[in-house]
């Protein structure tokens, strides 16, 4: 009888995370999910992990919108990609997992979390969460298209830190 073999390490398995911050006016969407994708909290932004998909133009897009309208019940306008981090998951963090972080704008339906997925989902004020996120998402909040004065209640003072961890220079709106 053969000697049992030694098992030899696996090699370093990636993920994708695509999430979506959305905004309606002046809040976002926050969801409490049973299994939390982001790291920073309880509370997270809705989205999937991107398993394989089949090749062709804006399958990453269109899977987040199908998961944003299964999981929540609405409907989004442009995805524009306002930040990514990369974590370690897994069991004893055996695997790296790209997040993609996509912001975009509510455009209709009726806020409806399905329970098998989601445990909450609410829309909170912008100014409410400031002080209260982490520093990815505070990042991709700033990145979020729309007018500059919502954008300013954001950033932090003069000197701050940007999206890549590098000093903020004059703001060029000013």
């Amino acid at each position: 009888m053969a000697p049992p073999a030694e098992s030899t390490p696996l090699p370093p398995t990636y993920q994708v995370g695509l999430f979506a911050l959305v905004h309606r006016q002046d809040t976002l969407l926050l969801v409490r999910p049973h299994e939390l994708l982001l790291p920073g909290g309880p509370q997270s932004l809705p989205g999937l992990l991107l398993g394989a998909v089949s090749s062709g133009l804006g399958t990453a897009e269109n899977a987040l919108r199908r998961t944003l309208l299964s999981q929540v019940g609405i409907s989004v306008g442009d995805l524009v990609l306002v930040g990514s981090h990369v974590t370690r998951a897994g069991p004893e963090a055996t695997y790296a997992r790209l997040n993609l972080i996509f912001g975009t704008e509510y455009c209709s339906g009726i806020l409806n979390p399905q329970p098998d997925v989601l445990r909450t989902a609410l829309w909170i004020p912008r100014a409410q969460l400031a002080e209260h996120v982490p520093h990815w998402l505070r990042a991709a909040m700033e990145a979020l298209p729309g007018p500059a004065a919502a954008r300013a209640e954001l950033v932090p003072a003069a000197g701050g830190l940007s999206l890549f961890g590098r000093r903020r220079g004059p703001d060029p709106e000013k």
